[in-house]
């Protein structure tokens, strides 16, 4: 039997919520019109193309936007575009789960094929079934050095085990839209979807494909990513940043051709500043000694985990990675949008 109302309405993919709309498919989803409505505004949303969201009143919308909108998503054929939902919906739930008891963690997780038990305040599998887990290998805090074992079970903290449950969701997703995505046959899509799914599509293309060619322009410092300003304002204030805020900084700054030079002004300011040395590891991350290899900015999910992310509101909220943040930005402000930029503002002034 599906759970109770207020449980689906979060978490509308548990078990047994697919008897709520069975017969339902892109072929007569027009035919709900509330439906398509939530399914499109949901997956806009994620996407960061419109700031508008609409929450479905009762658990039966919940789980039919959810379902159509993983099937919309899938119908525009556009592996970028799902595995960019399944990311965003990832999040979602990470941050559902954070507001929920951890007793609800163990439904969630059932129903994503996670056998987990909660132990007092930590969560415990067995070993076999933690490695059977597939797309966690990227993920630092869930790599088995960095938990506990003891007797063939693992141990997880109830904030990595949340951590855990939205991979495994975000791979279950993109596993699930790209097989709908094989099957789906563009004839049997109403019109009405198809033209929704269109619109999605083609809005979801623009805002990728017209990415600016960021090294052709002068650095602007007032449109990096809220995460990037804000370590930067600690280190003009005589602070020492973590080492992992100096990586994303440094990294950061030479993708966007900044020279060596350049950004070791910005590093000049804290206490324990050697300019021999920063000069030193500046090039190594340029490649400009030791193998040669340039070292790339950390992703966005990096940047939760390792607690060097600072701002999760506004266009954050969607974003991947750090690049992508002041490429988008860099297009909003020619394109006249006098906010871009200004995520999370206060938290660098």
């Amino acid at each position: 039997m599906p759970a109770g109302s207020e449980v689906l309405k979060k978490y509308p993919f548990l078990r047994g919520a697919e008897e709520l709309v069975e017969g339902l498919s892109l072929t007569n989803l027009s035919d709900f019109p509330r439906v398509l409505e939530l399914a499109e505004k949901k997956i806009r949303y994620m996407l960061g193309l419109s700031g508008e969201r609409d929450y479905p009143m009762d658990k039966r919308d919940a789980v039919a936007a959810f379902s159509a909108s993983l099937a919309m998503a899938s119908a525009t054929g556009s592996r970028r575009l799902i595995r960019s939902y399944a990311s965003a919906l990832s999040r979602e739930l990470e941050k559902e789960l954070s507001t929920d008891a951890p007793d609800i963690y163990e439904e969630v997780a059932a129903s994503l094929g996670v056998k987990a038990q909660l132990d007092g305040k930590e969560f415990k599998m067995s070993l076999l079934d933690y490695l059977s887990l597939k797309g966690i290998d990227n993920e630092p805090d869930l790599l088995l050095p960095q938990l506990k074992v003891e007797h063939g079970v693992v141990y997880f903290q109830v904030n990595v085990f949340r951590k855990l449950v939205s991979t495994v969701f975000r791979r279950t997703l993109v596993e699930k839209m790209e097989s709908q995505m094989r099957e789906l046959s563009a004839a049997a899509i109403d019109p009405k979807v198809k033209d929704a799914i269109a619109s999605i599509s083609a809005e979801f293309s623009k805002r990728r494909g017209e990415e600016v060619d960021i090294s052709s322009l002068s650095p602007i410092e007032s449109l990096f990513p809220p995460c990037v300003k804000f370590w930067i304002s600690q280190m003009n204030k005589g602070i020492n940043i973590p080492h992992q805020a100096r990586f994303l900084v440094a990294t950061f700054l030479l993708s966007i051709d900044m020279s060596v030079d350049d950004v070791l002004k910005y590093f000049s300011h804290t206490p324990d500043y050697d300019e021999h040395i920063a000069r030193y590891q500046i090039e190594d991350l340029a490649g400009q000694r030791g193998s040669g290899k340039k070292y790339s900015v950390p992703r966005c999910e990096t940047l939760r985990t390792s607690g060097v992310c600072t701002c999760r509101q506004g266009l954050c909220q969607h974003m991947t990675h750090p690049l992508l943040y002041y490429k988008i930005s860099i297009q909003k402000r020619l394109n006249g949008d006098p906010n871009a930029g200004r995520d999370c503002a206060g938290s660098f002034s």
